[in-house]
């Protein structure tokens, strides 16, 4: 007689009778135990490459194992440490994830799937049945695709069986990103289904997906996962499946265009992470962010359009293509805001007025600059605990009667400190609105223990949801830069 035991997030199977099955099923334990081990130190060691004070949570889930089966094989963080000392070094491969000296890009050890290759060879709609088919033939066991809803609150069937169901409660994502955090609360909450392994689908900082295997996979989906999550962010400039997919109703046409606009929801940049999101998803459009990284440091734009009309999001569309178009051509932060205005004018029809707050962060020296065109006030939390909002003189919106001045301010952000973005939505009172005002956006951003960008924009949003009764008829976004 077979039963299965739970420890962490191992299934492992004993046996009564008869005699003699009991080493075999320890083997496998071993087996299984030996392979989450190398998993472990093979994501510490990319981690821990790139930020010496990666936290054990998050090297957990890189390696896609729960905590507690980080902390069963290695009790501390210094005996995690002592392993890697040890660890025997294989110095021709090199983990695509980690930045290499020049000519060393290339890999030397063969992967299981290659995103490029998956790419040119399938036609993109059919990705998702062709990537479950190679996991299952790499895994031997079944294995499904979910994806993240766009509003982040719901893990959608794409692929694959449906033993789970068409869609699972998850987490508050960043949109459709999960990171490290919400990635370990997945894995704590599927922890229940008996034989259910997560392998993320993991690619710079946050996951898109999931592909879940019903069973111990003869061979890790680990590396195949990321290989996977690769291809589909290539692919869904090609097809609407994916998009399909991470929609559980129908948005308003506005709310799909400003889909359109945003940046990833998570982002990890030189020197730091950015994450940021729209509430609500499916409704509503008049605001968008949009985060890039450049030789000469990282740009952060938020932007506040008057309503939550189609025009209001078109509007949106052609200031974000302004913007870059200035940015692109070499123009500062004051510049790109008045060329904004200046195109807003050229619209025909009732004028598209909207407010928008424009930051660039030099990772090198520190130095952050701000121009804000009535906008509301960004805030630095510091590493220490002090509050510095980024108060500048009122000033006009964009593509108003009146010519914008941008107001300009410039400070620091050094490692440990966090800059915290938000729109009207989340700071105004009234009904349909969150109401938090200044005071209430810092209390939500210091409730996050950990402090990164993608919890930050997680307790705010949490916080937003519970005041406005999850009823918004304003958009409230939160964006925020996590110095490292």
């Amino acid at each position: 007689m077979s039963q299965f035991v739970r420890r962490g997030d191992e299934v492992t199977m004993t046996t009564r009778a008869p005699a003699g099955t009991t080493k075999k099923h320890t083997d496998l334990r071993r087996a299984d135990a030996l392979r989450n081990r190398e998993r472990i130190l093979d994501a510490a060691e990319r981690m821990l490459a790139r930020s010496p004070a990666v936290t054990l949570a998050d090297i957990a889930a890189a390696a896609g194992v729960s905590r507690s089966t980080l902390h069963r094989r290695f009790p501390s963080r210094d005996d995690l440490l002592a392993a890697l000392r040890d660890r025997p070094q294989d110095p021709g491969f090199e983990h695509a994830e980690e930045p290499l000296p020049t000519g060393r890009l290339g890999r030397e050890r063969p992967v299981s799937l290659d995103a490029i290759q998956v790419f040119d060879v399938v036609p993109p709609a059919a990705l998702p049945d062709q990537l479950v088919a190679e996991a299952q033939r790499v895994a031997k066991v079944p294995v499904a695709l979910y994806v993240l809803d766009i509003d982040g609150t719901h893990l959608l069937h794409m692929a694959g069986p449906r033993r789970l169901g068409e869609r699972l409660e998850a987490p508050l994502a960043i949109g459709p990103e999960l990171d490290a955090d919400g990635l370990s609360q997945l894995r704590e909450h599927l922890s229940t289904l008996p034989g259910a392994e997560v392998y993320a689908l993991w690619l710079r900082g946050r996951a898109n997906g999931a592909l879940i295997a019903f069973g111990r996979p003869a061979e890790p989906l680990t590396e195949l996962a990321r290989q996977a999550s690769a291809a589909i962010t290539l692919a869904d400039r090609y097809t609407d499946a994916f998009a399909i997919a991470q929609r559980r109703k129908q948005p308003k046409a506005a709310a799909e265009i400003q889909q359109s606009l945003l940046p990833p929801r998570i982002a990890r940049v030189t020197g730091g992470e950015i994450a940021g999101n729209v509430l609500p998803s499916y409704e509503v459009a008049g605001d968008w962010f949009d985060v890039v990284e450049n030789t000469e440091g990282i740009w952060i734009t938020l932007a506040d359009g008057l309503g939550g009309s189609t025009r209001a999001a078109a509007s949106s569309a052609v200031a974000l293509g302004a913007l870059r178009a200035s940015r692109r051509s070499g123009a500062g932060l004051r510049e790109a805001l008045v060329v904004m205005h200046q195109t807003l004018r050229e619209l025909p029809g009732p004028r598209a007025e909207m407010t928008a707050v424009a930051v660039r962060w030099d990772p090198a020296t520190s130095e952050l600059s701000l121009a804000n065109c009535g906008h509301v006030a960004p805030v630095v939390l510091r590493d220490d605990g002090e509050v510095e909002p980024l108060h500048t003189p009122q000033g006009h919106g964009l593509g108003g009667r009146a010519s914008p001045k941008p107001a300009e301010r410039s400070t620091s952000l050094a490692p440990g400190d966090r800059l915290v973005l938000v729109s009207d939505g989340v700071i105004r009172c009234g009904e349909g609105n969150a109401g938090l005002g200044f005071e209430g956006v810092v209390r939500a951003a210091l409730r996050s223990e950990r402090g990164t960008a993608a919890d930050t924009v997680r307790e705010i949003h949490r916080t937003v949801l519970a005041e406005s009764g999850g009823g918004l008829s304003d958009d409230a976004t939160a964006v925020c830069l996590s110095a490292q």
